[in-house]
């Protein structure tokens, strides 16, 4: 039976846009915007959309490196947006992440062996001798040479920099680690060994995966589920054969149609949305997706969709499902 790691309760993250004295207040950039999904135990749910849809910021909402708006987290039955400091530092233990830049996420002036220790550091965790060997342990985990053990990170490749960031991920033993763009930044045949190395990883260790990406590609080699997501609200959430094989929403076609499509005879017609992405200070009335999408009617400009179960498993924010 099926187990939820992570239910996700109308989440929500604005940000307050500052005026000059004597203007009038603005209206708050509304990141994330209200939303609502469970992650498995064991599974990798991908969430992707355009830059600024508000993924990386749901990422760090929920795992409090940014305090909420409104919501709530639930992480183990433990509602955490609700816990101390330090009942937060128990709590962290188990929920980690690997940021985007493995160079910008790792301090330059320390050795991989302090950075890959900073967690049980943190944690108290083991002596000297022992966090040394849990370091050493966790190089080989990822791939790389105990006898690097001394070096900076500015001696690493972007790849083997990343296998870094994962190696301190682990240290703690987690459960749920979000993957923050892990893969984004490196070349494409560095991605498919950071890609398979996750995997291998969360076979072995018995992960779970919150995987943030703007590569559907990539998305559709690693993750179970996938969450599509467009002015800070999810549209579509469904099992990511199925999405893949027949989008329900026109924001999802639309991005699928952008994949590149190795086989000359397969080649996808491209849908091109009109004009640009609305504010997210001041989206649109009704239905968010109504100013660009090719299917639009009159309903849609005036009352918003509701996120709801089409099929099941399968969940979208339309007026007008496509393939219904």
């Amino acid at each position: 039976m099926e187990k939820t790691l992570l239910r996700v309760e109308n989440l929500t993250k604005y940000f307050p846009v500052k005026r000059k004295m004597f203007q009038k207040p603005a209206n708050p950039v509304k990141a994330v915007n209200g939303l609502t999904f469970d992650i498995i135990d064991g599974e990798t749910l991908a969430l992707v959309g355009e830059s600024g849809c508000g993924k990386s910021t749901t990422g760090r909402t929920l795992l409090r490196l940014l305090e909420p708006t409104a919501g709530k987290v639930t992480f183990q039955e433990q509602d955490i947006f609700s816990l101390s400091k330090a009942q937060m530092l128990h709590i962290r233990q188990h929920m980690q992440i690997i940021f985007q830049d493995p160079f910008g996420s790792l301090n330059p002036r320390l050795k991989i062996k302090d950075i890959i220790a900073e967690p049980l550091i943190a944690h108290q965790i083991g002596d000297s001798r022992q966090r040394l060997l849990r370091v050493k342990e966790l190089m080989e985990v990822v791939g790389l040479n105990e006898d690097q053990i001394d070096r900076y990170p500015h001696e690493f490749s972007g790849g083997q920099r990343q296998r870094i960031s994962i190696a301190r991920a682990l240290a703690l033993n987690p459960k749920l680690i979000v993957c923050d763009e892990a893969v984004s930044a490196l070349d494409v045949s560095i991605q498919s060994q950071v890609l398979n190395l996750l995997q291998d990883l969360q076979v072995r260790f018995g992960l779970t995966y919150l995987f943030i990406s703007h590569n559907l590609s990539v998305v559709h080699h690693i993750a179970d589920r996938v969450g599509v997501m467009y002015l800070g609200k999810l549209v579509e959430l469904g099992p990511v054969d199925g999405i893949y094989k027949q989008p329900a929403h026109p924001y999802t076609e639309s991005l699928l149609s952008a994949i590149p499509e190795v086989n000359p005879q397969k080649q996808r017609t491209r849908i091109l949305l009109k004009g640009d992405v609305p504010s997210p200070a001041n989206p649109p009335s009704g239905c968010q997706f109504h100013t660009r999408c090719p299917y639009v009617q009159p309903l849609c400009s005036s009352v918003e969709p509701e996120f709801k179960e089409i099929a099941a498993g399968r969940f979208t924010a339309c007026h007008y499902p496509l393939n219904q």
